[in-house]
């Protein structure tokens, strides 16, 4: 029972942090103009995800968190401003890093997470008609 009740646990963590990127590339003005979420994916094909893009003069930011690992060493190379007391950092998005742009997409995201919670309840469900079932025929016999 307690295996079940770790997997049903790690079953909702896992769909609670899921965030679903268009998979169609689009461009930055787009990305500008849509001020949300995106995630850029550079030449070398790595990932980082912003809050969101701003343009100054004719240079293109990434707003978003730090990320300390090692693959992301291309784009923590161009934070234009670090205050280690501030959240997000600003990082230079040349063209020669950017390759793609993805969107955020929260209608996705937000199916996926009903249809999780859907699939939780499915299985609380079966557990308690389980165990109920099982009440049932224990008293009985």
């Amino acid at each position: 029972m307690k295996y079940k009740l770790s997997l049903l646990l790690l079953f909702i963590l896992l769909f609670q942090g899921c965030k679903i990127y268009d998979s169609k590339s689009t461009t930055k003005e787009d990305a500008l103009l849509f001020s949300g979420k995106v995630k850029v994916k550079s030449v070398s094909n790595t990932s980082y995800k912003f809050e969101k893009l701003i343009m100054e003069g004719d240079s293109l930011y990434g707003i978003g968190k730090k990320v300390k690992a090692e693959s992301k060493n291309e784009f923590n190379n161009n934070i234009v401003n670090q205050n280690p007391n501030d959240k997000y950092v600003k990082i230079l998005l040349t063209d020669s890093l950017v390759n793609e742009i993805h969107l955020y997409n929260k209608g996705k995201t937000n199916a996926l997470k009903v249809v999780g919670f859907g699939t939780v309840a499915l299985y609380l469900l079966a557990v308690l008609t389980s165990l109920i079932v099982l009440t049932l025929l224990v008293a009985g016999g």
